[in-house]
């Protein structure tokens, strides 16, 4: 019966052993996997160093392949340690407690990564970022300017409405509409740099590799002005002072009666259409502020189609200006102050009280986009007045 009792107790104290002895090496509190049986022992001697120096003599001197995936500021720590002929695991453990590390070994590789699952995560995120940058992108951006920094490579920098400013590499075209583009020393871009209504910089150091194409002058600033004051975001609906909304009406109102002088056949045919058609001509107004920013994406894409971003920054403010015109027009035939109204009477009674309502501020700016929004909808559709209305 001893007999039998002492077999028993000695296959356990076998059966147990070797997780006794896994559960007794130091490597198991920070390391993942095991390592190999015969892994040799190490000596360190290092007064001055970082965790990732530590590191790298222990795989030197076991043969194994380092892979780090843990922040900059973790392997980088100082550590001073001093060892002699000690087993591996034991101390990359010391060394990975020092760096609040963990590590995993699998087939001859040791990869370490940071402790803290933030860090690891941003860690992540940052290498996301890298990967990102080398293989490209495109950076397109509206009502501002864009700056691709001294680590970055994209595919392709635009700013419509605002400047670009290169650092960093730029693989192919690097274009401002209403802005300049500069190029920093150090920086390349491998296309061609194009600045409508600005110029193009190249510092002493820059590499541009294809054209210099600027379009500078009365006409391009101008439409570099127009092109920042359509897309530049929400400044177009923030209150501005009251002389600058007072100076802006008052020359809008102004365009709008020579408008109305020029074109009188067709402001009338547009209003006309308006109103037979007033829910076609709605949908046609949100269509073009819905629409604008998409076509000018789909423009700055191609470098066949950059040229055409002044046409279409043009054509709206001339259907919102055609439009605002109408809108005067209708309110101004509706008010009861003069007997005979011409259009262009009409256009200047509508337009005044327009003014005041602009004057208004944030509700005024905004009531007059949607104006003019809704008779730009009109505009479009009856190709500026060719189109005969149909009443419906």
């Amino acid at each position: 019966m001893r007999a039998t009792k002492l077999i028993i107790v000695l296959a356990v104290a076998l059966m147990s052993l070797p997780g006794l002895a896994w559960a007794a090496t130091p490597d198991s509190r920070r390391l993942e996997g095991r390592l190999p049986d015969d892994a040799p022992v190490v000596s360190l001697a290092q007064p001055r160093g970082t965790v990732l120096d530590a590191l790298s003599a222990i795989t030197k001197q076991t043969g194994w392949v380092l892979v780090v995936t843990a922040p900059e500021s973790a392997t980088t720590r100082p550590l001073t340690i001093q060892v002699s002929k000690r087993p591996a695991g034991e101390v990359l453990d010391l060394v990975l407690e020092a760096g609040s590390l963990r590590a995993a070994f699998a087939d001859g590789v040791l990869r370490v990564r940071s402790d803290d699952p933030a860090k690891s995560a941003d860690s992540w995120r940052e290498r996301r970022r890298e990967r990102r940058g080398r293989h490209g992108s495109e950076r397109v951006v509206f009502g501002r300017s864009l700056t691709i920094g001294a680590d970055e490579t994209v595919d392709k920098a635009v700013a419509i409405g605002g400047s670009v400013t290169v650092a960093g590499h730029v693989r192919y075209d690097a274009v401002a509409i209403g802005g300049s583009v500069t190029i920093l020393p150090g920086a390349s871009v491998g296309g061609d740099s194009v600045a409508i209504g600005g110029t193009v910089s190249v510092a002493e150091g820059a590499t541009l590799e294809g054209d210099n194409v600027s379009f500078g002058g009365a006409i391009p600033t101008t439409v570099g002005s127009m092109t920042r004051w359509v897309v530049g975001g929400p400044h177009m609906f923030s209150m501005f002072r009251f002389v600058s909304r007072l100076t802006r009406a008052v020359l809008l109102l102004i365009i709008a009666v020579l408008i109305a002088v020029a074109f009188p056949g067709a402001l009338t045919r547009i209003g006309a259409y308006l109103v037979n058609r007033p829910g076609l001509s709605a949908l046609g107004g949100v269509a073009i502020l819905l629409g604008f920013v998409p076509l000018c994406v789909l423009l700055a894409v191609t470098i066949i189609g950059i040229p055409l971003i002044p046409v279409a920054v043009l054509l709206l403010v001339a259907l919102f200006l055609f439009g605002f015109t109408v809108s005067a027009a209708w309110l101004g035939e509706r008010l009861p102050f003069l007997q005979e109204k011409t259009p262009v009477k009409a256009v200047a009674l509508g337009g005044a009280v327009f003014v005041l309502v602009g004057l208004i501020p944030w509700i005024g700016t905004t009531a007059l986009i949607l104006v003019a929004a809704f008779s730009a909808g009109a505009t479009l559709l009856s190709r500026f007045g060719r189109t005969p209305a149909v009443a419906v």
